[in-house]
């Protein structure tokens, strides 16, 4: 199973990543969605022997473009800079770019990876509630779980197979008969966006062998997709829908 699952991964990657060579840089079309479902867009130049990757500004145009400000409140700042701290991704402000630089070639893998999870996080961790006051999911997700006592360690990382490491928002510890939990919360769990999500899972798989996998899939808005539930069921990941508070606390209590 693990065999055909890396298979799976790295012939999906192969055949969706598509690359166009510029005068002065490489644009790469990566096979991960953004808040848009668009995929997302990288580019990589290299000056002096030096290696830089970006998003071109495009993450926080959009928000932009939504009336999302990250920087006008503290709370989205500190968030803002968290994410950019965990994936250790750079920002420019004149530019409004998202980057990694490197010097060695063979870091491309893991800065690329880094950058889009970067991207996902940022771009898809800010809704819109009702009020239009701009609220973050995960920092919803982690109230909740301190109000229900729900205990939990947040933004964890494991390296997986690949020899990338994933992120994680939450992980319940284990307990006596209660197997360790590693949890993502998914603001759009959307038909294309069940990638973004299925692949950190199936890449940890093997090494973390005696964990269960859930995702909180964000439904208050728009129903959860079915292909993005199917998806994820199919590798063994569960999806939690967040407007059934009941069955996510049964399920991620452990005391």
């Amino acid at each position: 199973m693990i065999t055909d699952l890396k298979k799976l991964y790295n012939d999906w990657n192969k055949k969706s990543v598509k690359l166009e060579k510029f005068k002065e840089f490489i644009e790469i079309q990566t096979p991960f969605v953004d808040m848009h479902n668009d995929f997302i867009h990288l580019f990589f130049s290299e000056n002096n022997n030096k290696f830089t990757l970006s998003d071109d500004g495009h993450v926080l145009s959009e928000l932009s473009m939504l009336g999302v400000d990250v920087s006008n409140t503290k709370k989205r700042k500190d968030y803002f800079n968290t994410k950019l701290r965990v994936f250790g991704v750079d920002f420019d402000e004149n530019t409004e770019e998202l980057y990694v630089s490197f010097d060695d070639l063979s870091e491309y893998p893991q800065k690329q990876h880094n950058l889009i999870q970067c991207v996902i996080q940022i771009s898809d961790m800010l809704l819109t509630s009702r009020n239009n006051v701009i609220s973050i999911f995960t920092e919803e997700v982690k109230r909740f779980f301190d109000d229900n006592d729900i205990l939990n360690t947040p933004d964890l990382g494991f390296n997986g197979k690949s020899g990338n490491q994933q992120n994680f928002d939450f992980v319940t510890p284990h307990r006596k008969e209660k197997k360790e939990k590693i949890i993502k919360a998914v603001n759009t769990p959307t038909s294309r966006n069940y990638q973004n999500t299925l692949f950190p899972f199936i890449d940890i798989q093997e090494v973390r062998a005696d964990s269960e996998f859930y995702v909180l899939a964000n439904d208050i808005n728009l129903p959860v997709s079915d292909k993005f539930s199917t998806s994820l069921n199919n590798y063994g990941i569960k999806v939690l829908p967040w407007s059934d508070k009941s069955l996510i606390i049964n399920t991620l209590k452990v005391i």
